[in-house]
């Protein structure tokens, strides 16, 4: 089984990256077991702290925050499925494609009327 969160130092942040296949009560028990992790990586640099990785709604960003603001004081930011660019549009399309029951077809697609 592949870990649910993984926690690095990335250009003066720490970034906590939530795997997208992990459901929310897998990835808030991983938070939970994670805190002293931060905690310990925070007293040592004050950096903020950056969650990426899986499309959260709001209701889910606002549980993980209150559970780290629980134990941590720090900043905490999120990447959102509405940033520009190629990766969150990316991330968004593979959410929403999971409820979608639009057909796609790959190859030339033509018509032709009769007379």
């Amino acid at each position: 089984m592949r870990s649910c969160i993984s926690i690095v130092i990335k250009n003066n942040e720490i970034v906590m990256k939530i795997n997208e296949e992990m459901s929310q009560k897998s990835v808030l028990e991983s938070i939970k077991k994670k805190i002293t992790e931060i905690k310990k990586i925070r007293k040592e640099n004050d950096f903020p702290l950056f969650v990426t990785g899986k499309v959260l709604s709001n209701e889910e960003i606002e549980e993980i925050e209150n559970i780290i603001k629980e134990k941590i004081d720090i900043q905490v930011n999120f990447d959102s499925p509405k940033i520009l660019g190629l990766h969150g549009i990316k991330k968004a399309f593979n959410k929403e494609i999971a409820i979608s029951e639009t057909k796609f077809h790959r190859g030339a697609l033509r018509s032709r009327t009769k007379n």
